[in-house]
């Protein structure tokens, strides 16, 4: 028997949710067991696949949507796209020196604490200098390795990007398959999106381990919160697209995609890929399988453009 369209839209619901769940949870199982080539791959990966859905498929579709309302000559889609990395950037080195003001206002009582603590132990001699040394050498062994998840736990701009980037793309997504009334047509959307979401959902959850969300237990219902926010209005999108098919919101919805896709470059280009080259270097793992994984996200991400 022929699934109907409403068959269709409750299935895809019940799929995006599975698949979100899979895909969130193979994050954490290769940030937790696996070696950090494989780790670095995965997530590599993952930035291919934003990059490819920044470019591919959300630029070309707010600029199709810019088109199909004429709004005068100009490239609407380009330029909020690129206006979106601006003012990302310009809001991630705002973020950093107050963070950079924060640790810097720590430091004196930091000091005071161990000159307290050198009062108490001049008794021990040169141990604590020896000590003290054995510690500066260990710092200066670790040095690439410790920054990058120094960065990792002093920006968490770049999962909060990352969860409302790929919410509002959830959201888009889910309105679309819930205004679609031709079987055909949401069979389409259907194969795209579910490929997808499992691509979004593991790119989300690795950028969540990486920022120290899972591996800090204290921190770990953040975790939870981002993947159930991103799961949930995928849901809810595909709720509202029904009452709203009718809804003349076109240039709304051409905004956000472009909105959303600069955000996918960002967090891809000056986020993710520069944190895992710091550790590539850092740990001098081996180029080919992490550059193979990068070049593969991209290329499967891309040719699912070919069905959307």
């Amino acid at each position: 028997m022929a699934i109907t369209v409403d068959g269709w839209k409750g299935l895809s619901m019940g799929i995006f949710t599975a698949v979100s769940i899979l895909g969130a949870w193979l994050a954490v199982v290769m940030k937790e067991r696996a070696k950090q080539v494989y780790v670095t791959s995965g997530v590599l990966f993952s930035a291919g696949v934003l990059l490819a859905g920044g470019f591919v498929h959300l630029l070309f579709d707010s600029n199709e949507q810019f088109e199909e309302l004429s709004i005068l000559n100009f490239q609407w889609a380009f330029a909020i796209t690129g206006i979106t990395v601006v003012l990302l950037e310009c809001l991630e080195l705002a973020l950093e020196r107050v963070i950079d003001n924060k640790m810097n206002h720590s430091e004196p009582k930091r000091e005071t604490e161990v000159s307290g603590e050198d009062q108490n132990s001049k008794k021990d001699g040169g141990d604590d200098e020896e000590r003290d040394d054995q510690e500066q050498d260990d710092y200066v062994d670790n040095e690439e390795h410790d920054h990058v998840h120094i960065i990792d736990a002093a920006k968490p701009l770049a999962s909060i990007l990352l969860t409302v980037a790929l919410s509002i793309h959830s959201i888009l997504e889910g309105i679309g398959i819930g205004a679609t009334d031709n079987v055909s047509a949401l069979q389409s959307e259907f194969v795209a999106v579910v490929f997808h979401k499992g691509f979004t959902a593991f790119a989300l959850g690795n950028q969540l381990v990486s920022s120290g969300y899972w591996t800090d237990k204290s921190k770990r219902k953040y975790f939870y919160i981002s993947i159930g926010t991103f799961i949930g209005v995928s849901l809810l999108g595909i709720g509202i697209g029904w009452a709203i098919s009718y809804a003349n919101s076109g240039l709304t919805a051409a905004i956000f995609v472009g909105i959303t896709s600069g955000s996918f470059i960002f967090v891809s280009a000056l986020e993710i890929i520069p944190g895992e080259a710091r550790i590539i270097k850092g740990e001098r793992l081996a180029i080919l399988p992490v550059v193979v994984c990068f070049i593969a996200g991209y290329i499967l991400m891309a040719m699912l453009a070919l069905w959307a």
